[in-house]
């Protein structure tokens, strides 16, 4: 590589590696909304999250710009440019990533009381949890070349679905008595757009191993079936 070259791809690095932090805070924020309810955590947290969000979107769009311009001006070779449109991709994978994890803070806030109920705490939790493990393990796959972490991720997108359908058909059965009052549907529907986004992060989780999978081997997995392994 050029020097100027060298330059762009490190700056790229560096700024791949703080929307990595930033997404990391947003599910630790996060995990504390759920496990406590936006009336008991401290309200700079949540602004925290909210200016965590503008950074995301301003560093996917910082992101994109450099990496057209380092495609247009710097001729990269081909394994450059695969690093590239994955990075391109991944980018706009996490910012959605941000984008449901605002969604999941926006449904609480118009829940009454703006919390989870305790009965399904627990179990939302859990698919939190998954969700931002197949985040974390997508993210290493791409940065140390461990298709194995890709592969575990995109399995594991299907485990997530069934535990959404799960929870969902526990709550109906919990959640519709006989005189249910009109809040009571609001918060359920609500529950449900929360349930939604998780399972958002977990296909966005998917779509990042997939690119890591295109980075290392030049396969493309989008909209495909895993490969059989050797």
């Amino acid at each position: 590589m050029s020097i100027k070259k060298d330059k762009k791809f490190d700056k790229l690095h560096s700024d791949f590696s703080k929307m990595k932090l930033i997404l990391q805070e947003q599910f630790e924020i996060m995990d504390e909304v759920v496990s406590y309810g936006l009336d008991i955590i401290d309200a700079k947290r949540v602004d925290k999250f909210k200016n965590n969000e503008n950074k995301l979107d301003n560093l996917e769009i910082k992101m994109s710009d450099n990496i057209i311009l380092t495609m247009g001006l710097q001729q990269p070779m081909a394994s450059e440019l695969r690093l590239l449109v994955s990075y391109f991709r991944m980018i706009g994978f996490i910012e959605r990533i941000g984008d449901q994890l605002n969604n999941v803070l926006r449904y609480i806030q118009k829940m009454e009381p703006p919390f989870i109920p305790e009965k399904h705490r627990d179990s939302l939790l859990n698919m939190l949890s998954i969700s931002e493990k197949m985040v974390r393990k997508a993210l290493i796959s791409f940065e140390d070349s461990d298709r194995e972490y890709a592969i575990w991720t995109i399995k594991n997108d299907e485990f997530v679905d069934e535990m959404r359908y799960d929870l969902m058909k526990r709550m109906v059965k919990k959640e519709t008595p006989e005189g249910v009052d009109q809040n009571d549907i609001f918060n359920l529907l609500n529950f449900g757009n929360i349930l939604s986004s998780i399972e958002r992060v977990a296909d966005n989780a998917t779509n990042i191993a997939e690119a890591s999978i295109y980075y290392q081997q030049g396969i493309d997995l989008r909209h495909q079936d895993l490969p059989e392994e050797d």
